[in-house]
């Protein structure tokens, strides 16, 4: 396809990948058909053999879609990329939002800002767990893809700290509270949001591709 008829027909392009990124999206969130409560899940758990693919299977297949929000925020995501990078290219006369730093600084803001926003969350429990006997501290599992994974490792770090305090005789009990972090992000609804707008940016980046083809050509 030449630039001419590639950007004559964009909106149509970008239409159609619309609606084909967010079936994938759906299908891999267990293509339910009750955009309400999540049943009907035609496609539920028919991809967990990807939990074994190294990387890939720490955040895919993401969890079922069982709220509106799951249904909204791709679509979300999608439009808020699509105007963002058209909008920033336009006012600082540049095109570096559609190239691949666009998608790598989202990925970051994903993890660092689901890390932060856990760590209040869960730093409010520990502290809530806690007492004049055992003090929590969060313990991240980074490297377990699973909740039942992560509560193992930390039962037995808890056991080791527990005999180290009653070796030491000490007054309190250092003990850590798990969080699971590739499962929690996983259930996310702006993990949907940030792979909607991933998926918004590569018909951009196609176009500043066939663009550069042209302009070298």
């Amino acid at each position: 396809m030449n630039h001419e008829m590639f950007d004559k027909n964009f909106l149509i392009i970008t239409i159609v990948w619309f609606v084909a990124s967010y079936l994938i999206l759906w299908a891999i969130g267990g293509a339910c058909i009750n955009p309400v409560n999540g049943t009907g899940c035609l496609a539920q758990n028919s991809l967990l053999g990807i939990r074994n693919v190294p990387i890939l299977g720490l955040l895919i297949p993401f969890d079922t879609w069982n709220s509106l929000m799951y249904f909204l925020l791709p679509i979300v995501g999608y439009i808020f990329a699509f105007f963002i990078i058209g909008w920033w290219n336009d006012y600082f006369d540049t095109k570096e939002a559609a190239t691949i730093a666009f998608p790598i600084l989202l990925i970051v803001v994903l993890f660092l800002g689901y890390f932060i926003n856990l760590s209040f969350y869960a730093g409010e429990a520990a502290n809530l767990n806690s007492s004049s006997a055992v003090k929590y501290s969060l313990y991240f599992c980074m490297s377990e893809a699973e909740n039942s994974q992560c509560s193992d490792t930390v039962y037995k770090i808890n056991n080791e700290l527990y005999t180290q305090a009653q070796a030491k005789q000490a007054k309190v009990i250092p003990q850590d509270f798990p969080v699971a972090f590739w499962p929690e992000i996983r259930k996310s609804v702006f993990f949907l949001f940030i792979l909607g707008a991933i998926a918004g940016w590569i018909p951009l980046f196609a176009r500043s591709l066939v663009n550069r083809k042209e302009e070298s050509d």
